[in-house]
């Protein structure tokens, strides 16, 4: 769950997207999960077929597949790292590379000495996507070249759920009070796990392992924030410190 400290910043975003769908959910056809769905396969096929069609898209991934040793920010979003392969589906920097990382990454196999992903991999459908993009990190990364995972510790916030008080919760850096919209603790929780059907599944470590195995990585670790096998892969962005679970992978 994103952290949030000024309750009344939070109510202001949620009003506004509130007055958005307002407008716009009651006249459509279809349901709000479905339109979401909608957008988000439509922008990712479009992407894909921008990077077939286009010559200096395809000279780009063409360059991008030629070269070695690199690192990739997997769904960088607004954290755009120097000396990094930045990858996201909507680019908000001219150095990110549009792509669907969901079930491949556009470099060579064994050409990456270390991939991040920050905040993605729970938004992955995780019958069929996950496994996909877990094996293709698998094969993009060098032997000794690691994996560094990032998602919502589904763990602490049972936790806090189960304590009977909501100490648990502020520690996460849940809104005191809660937010209108979540105004209860399993409301909470649904929204870890869910987050507006953005959130396709929550992770602890036992299941981020269990994945991670059956992906072909077998040294598998619990990290730490800002902590990493390679110091270079420890790049954590602050606002997702306070209720994330860190999981590295070596090839």
């Amino acid at each position: 769950m994103p952290a949030a400290t000024d309750t009344t910043d939070a109510r202001q975003v949620l009003t506004l997207k509130q007055r958005a769908g307002r407008l716009l959910f009651p006249r459509l056809p279809i349901t709000r999960f479905l339109f979401d769905i909608l957008r988000d396969e439509t922008a990712a096929w479009w992407v894909r077929t921008k990077n077939v069609c286009l010559p200096w898209r395809r000279s780009r991934l063409r360059r991008l597949r030629a070269t070695r040793d690199v690192y990739v920010n997997v769904a960088c979003g607004p954290q755009v790292l120097a000396d990094y392969v930045n990858l996201d589906l909507r680019s908000t920097n001219p150095s990110v590379v549009t792509c669907d990382a969901r079930r491949d990454l556009p470099i060579s196999d064994g050409a990456a000495r270390g991939i991040r992903a920050e905040q993605f991999v729970e938004h992955l459908e995780t019958r069929e996507e996950l496994p996909a993009f877990l094996s293709s990190c698998y094969r993009k990364l060098a032997p000794g070249g690691v994996l560094r995972i990032i998602v919502p510790d589904a763990e602490r916030y049972l936790h806090a759920y189960c304590s009977g008080d909501l100490l648990g919760f502020w520690e996460l850096e849940v809104p005191n009070p809660f937010p209108d919209d979540l105004p209860t603790r399993m409301d909470v929780i649904n929204h870890v796990f869910h987050q507006w059907h953005e959130h396709r599944w929550g992770y602890d470590f036992e299941t981020l392992e269990h994945r991670l195995r059956a992906a072909g990585f077998v040294r598998i670790e619990r990290a730490r924030y800002r902590s990493s096998r390679d110091a270079k892969l420890a790049q954590d962005r602050d606002v997702h410190a306070p209720y994330s679970l860190y999981v590295e992978a070596i090839r």
